[in-house]
């Protein structure tokens, strides 16, 4: 037998076995609920996107987005400004664009909700990559605000309201 035809069968078999047993691949990011995102957050707020600006860091070595919300409520901390503004890796300056797939976008007037945490250099950054931030939607025939399907925005702030008030019964 060739060793043209030997290969052209394992490939078949190969190929074959590959129906029987498919590869399931598994995200590398654990997701996580409510209540851990919130005890891992500073700060929860509900709020408007009021400008994206992106721009180089300091050494530009890369690109980040300075997102300022105009919040509504303040789920957890705050700091008695109606305003909070967080820093995303990504965006574009000029003709020079980065991606990171592991890090939440906005948009100009989406109403969100975010978990928020202190970076290194003191500045509030989304807690949880993509999971930190949810996009609150109204829904077509009541105009109740959801942020998930079956899970209305009050709902959530609900749920974070009792994970930090456990925490603080335990200490």
């Amino acid at each position: 037998m060739s060793c043209r035809i030997r290969t052209s069968a394992a490939l078949k078999v190969l190929s074959l076995l590959s129906l029987l047993f498919p590869l399931t691949l598994f995200s590398q990011t654990k997701l996580a609920s409510t209540s851990e995102l919130a005890l891992r957050a500073e700060i929860v707020a509900v709020g408007k996107v009021a400008s994206l600006i992106s721009e180089w860091n300091e050494n530009r070595s890369m690109i980040r987005t300075r997102v300022t919300l105009s919040v509504d409520q303040f789920v957890k901390g705050g700091h008695g400004s109606p305003t909070l503004t967080l820093y995303v890796p990504g965006g574009e300056v000029g003709a020079v664009g980065e991606v990171y797939s592991d890090m939440p976008t906005f948009r100009p007037d989406e109403e969100v909700v975010v978990f928020a945490e202190r970076d290194v250099e003191n500045r509030y950054r989304v807690s949880g990559g993509p999971q930190g931030k949810l996009t609150v939607l109204r829904d077509k025939t009541t105009g109740v605000p959801m942020v998930a399907p079956g899970q209305t925005l009050e709902m959530l702030t609900s749920e974070v309201k009792q994970a930090v008030d456990v925490k603080i019964d335990k200490r």
